[in-house]
């Protein structure tokens, strides 16, 4: 991989003949300081999520008043940070024909409940332009989407804060951050609509984009964030940087520069769910991309997922690590190939029992959980010794329960103070 961050570290620890070599064990140099980062406000993201989960906004659902008020605050927030619009007509909107489901419904002005029916759908795009002349018509893509599920028909509302306005709060942190330290690259952030009733809204973008789609070098969907698992364990978790090795050794060489530990998964061991990067797979040719989480899924698509459920801790980490690997990603010059069915063997294995093994340093586990996670660990094992992951049976089945069990079991039985201690800033 030839990167310039790369190549500094491999410097500084190349001994000379016959010396102690005593760099070797030097940590890498991260390219942006820790003042550099100091930029980043977990303050500035609470006011976001707060904003776009309140109940005043009624779940942000397609077509309706609270969703409209999102787009708005969205689009001022973009225009503040000093992004480009690359959205349609010189504006950071992209309107689109909506695919609305059946059966959801939305908060109206007058305070009513009524069937959510929009015509037309929103994205947003802004556009960072790279700091080097050269590079700058290369692009990386960073999704979130803001869109929610409405109300019941009961009038509660699915407010949507880690699901995912906290995605968009980070992304939007993260354009404010590099906009000071510029990547080579260009980043373009689109803000997507629709991602709960199909992912429509990357769909629609990718199908038709605003930059040249041929010069986009690989995408992230931010989605959800900002709640660990356990309330002293805060993996993030990257999937589907597998269908490109490139991608996936950048990444997991940067996951240095991640402050809580990092772990990857095959995006077919969890074939239930479904992101924004989805699409930049089904593209002709496809994009490389993969999906940025942290598993503490247990008010996922509740009632209860709301602000003060979010711990702002783990989310301004989750900005430090993104701010680090995308500035080393647009100084990288690797050519990014794209696998659309990545063998699964027992490197996806190992990967997953990383994870788990993960989970074994937690003090709040059960006798029962921990003997689950080891029996999982077991299992994994003899897929890992045979280099053969069919040795798992069913795995669909054997991939699913271990996901339930990290990211919705351990969380709602483990939930940790409501809300998290604040970080100071």
């Amino acid at each position: 991989m030839k990167t310039l961050w790369l190549s500094v570290i491999l410097a500084s620890c190349s001994g000379s003949k016959g010396e102690p070599d005593t760099a070797a064990q030097a940590p890498p140099v991260p390219p942006l300081s820790d003042e550099d980062l100091s930029e980043i406000s977990a303050e500035r993201m609470r006011a976001a999520v707060e904003f776009l989960a309140d109940d005043a906004l009624g779940g942000r659902i397609t077509g309706s008043p609270g969703h409209a008020a999102a787009m708005a605050w969205i689009v001022s927030d973009m225009e503040d940070i000093g992004l480009e619009p690359v959205g349609l007509e010189g504006d950071f909107v992209y309107p689109y024909a909506a695919s609305p489901p059946e059966g959801w419904y939305q908060l109206d002005a007058d305070g009513g409940i009524s069937v959510s029916s929009p015509e037309v759908a929103y994205d947003l795009v802004g556009l960072l332009p790279g700091s080097d002349p050269e590079r700058a018509d290369e692009y990386i893509l960073v999704m979130a989407h803001y869109d929610h599920l409405g109300v019941t028909l009961e009038g509660e509302i699915y407010n949507g804060a880690f699901d995912n306005a906290t995605g968009v709060a980070a992304a939007l942190e993260l354009a404010r951050v590099l906009s000071v330290h510029r990547p080579a690259r260009s980043v373009v952030f689109l803000i997507t609509d629709e991602e709960e009733s199909g992912l429509d809204g990357a769909a629609a973008w990718l199908a038709d984009p605003t930059i040249p789609r041929e010069q986009i070098r690989f995408g992230l969907s931010v989605d959800p964030v900002g709640r660990p698992n356990l309330p002293d364990f805060w993996p993030t978790i990257l999937i589907g940087t597998e269908r490109s090795p490139e991608l996936d050794a950048l990444w997991r060489e940067a996951s240095v520069f991640n402050p809580q530990p990092t772990f990857f998964i095959n995006r077919d061991l969890i074939p239930v769910f479904a992101s924004d990067q989805d699409k930049l797979y089904e593209l002709d040719p496809p994009i490389p991309g993969f999906w940025f989480v942290n598993p503490g899924m247990s008010f996922y698509h509740t009632v209860d997922d709301t602000a003060e459920t979010i711990d702002y801790r783990i989310l301004r980490d989750d900005v430090r690590f993104l701010a680090q690997a995308i500035t080393i990603a647009g100084e990288d010059t690797t050519e990014y190939s794209f696998e659309s069915s990545p063998e699964l063997a027992g490197a996806a294995a190992a990967d997953v029992k990383a994870l788990v093994v993960g989970l074994l340093t937690s003090d709040v586990l059960s006798v029962s959980e921990r003997t689950y996670a080891e029996w999982v660990i077991s299992q994994l094992d003899e897929a890992i010794e045979t280099d053969d992951i069919s040795v798992l049976g069913n795995i669909e089945g054997f991939t699913m329960a271990v996901a339930y069990f990290v990211m919705f079991e351990l969380g709602a039985a483990h939930p940790g103070p409501i809300p998290p201690p604040f970080p100071e800033d």
